[in-house]
């Protein structure tokens, strides 16, 4: 078996992960309404889940960067102008069907990456599981 030296992927969220989390969201807009709060209270926390968890879909669907590159062990993130920011791999985890990247680009700045088995490819999926236990490239700044 050949070694992944390089993988690179275009990145769209996953309809999958945008359902479970939008599951959630209905479930935690329902949540107050089995409780004996008074219904002011109910409505004001059914409205603040639902604000809160359309924000955070919205962004989840709208990613800052549409491309994930690995070349040479340097990590590239493409945005949709197509300008290139070289990133830092600052986590992983597999979580079943899931693999999970965190980045760092900046000071500050953060970009996590979902991908799931309906916005990655079989073989890409492979190389990149390749690529990551190698365990060369999540390195402590």
């Amino acid at each position: 078996m050949r070694s992944a030296p390089a993988v690179a992927f275009d990145y769209r969220p996953s309809r999958w992960v945008a359902a479970g989390a939008a599951a959630v969201v209905a479930l935690a807009a329902l949540a107050p309404w089995l409780s004996a709060s008074p219904a002011a209270a109910r409505v004001g926390v059914s409205l603040l889940a639902l604000a809160a968890g359309a924000a955070a879909l919205g962004r989840y669907l709208r990613p800052r960067f549409v491309r994930v590159a690995c070349r040479a062990a340097q990590w590239t993130l493409v945005d949709a102008a197509g300008a290139e920011h070289a990133v830092v791999l600052e986590s992983q985890a597999r979580l079943g069907a899931l693999i999970a990247l965190g980045f760092r680009h900046g000071a500050r700045a953060r970009f996590r990456v979902v991908l799931a088995p309906d916005n990655l490819d079989a073989e890409t999926r492979r190389r990149l599981v390749l690529l990551l236990a190698r365990g060369e490239f999540l390195r402590a700044p």
